[in-house]
């Protein structure tokens, strides 16, 4: 019977030693760019993608549509695009606003409000950081639509981008 015991305890004992380690080896990729300024994504359902938008950004699920990610690396404009189920650009809704929080290479965080623009005829929300050739940065966009607040994150490389 004591054999027993002991045989549970080691499986017990070897299986939280398995969950703290899959938990810790997770968390870094999780708390990196404002993590405590933001809080916990309220959108669990959202997914990154490998592949690019129309625009050449990154793109990720998002509800039912799609957020593609752009960013004009001379002038350091950020530009977002809300895509359909085809990846086809579609006008963003009025009621979204948002935030975006960069974490630059060098460790300074810069915040940058998102405003309403217009490519042709489809409406995008972009952020001017004024910063020429931006470099590499991570960022997390808090989005508002309404009462509902999407958090995501992406990272930039230039020299990921370039064709």
């Amino acid at each position: 019977m004591n054999l027993h015991h002991k045989s549970i305890l080691r499986w017990v004992l070897s299986l939280s030693i398995l969950v703290f380690f899959g938990l810790f080896l997770k968390l870094p990729d999780v708390a990196w760019a404002h993590g405590d300024q933001l809080g916990a994504d309220e959108n669990s359902d959202v997914e990154k993608e490998e592949e690019k938008g129309p625009h050449g950004g990154a793109v990720i699920v998002s509800g039912d549509n799609h957020l593609e990610f752009t960013v004009d690396h001379a002038s350091g404009e950020i530009v977002f695009f809300l895509l359909d189920k085809e990846l086809m650009a579609i006008p963003m809704p009025e009621s979204y606003s948002g935030v975006v929080y960069l974490t630059m290479a060098d460790g300074s965080k810069k915040t940058f409000d998102l405003k309403r623009g217009t490519e042709g005829q489809v409406s995008h929300l972009e952020a001017d950081t004024g910063i020429e050739e931006i470099g590499s940065f991570k960022i997390v966009v808090s989005l508002k639509n309404g009462e509902k607040r999407d958090n995501f994150r992406f990272s930039w490389a230039p020299d990921s981008h370039e064709d």
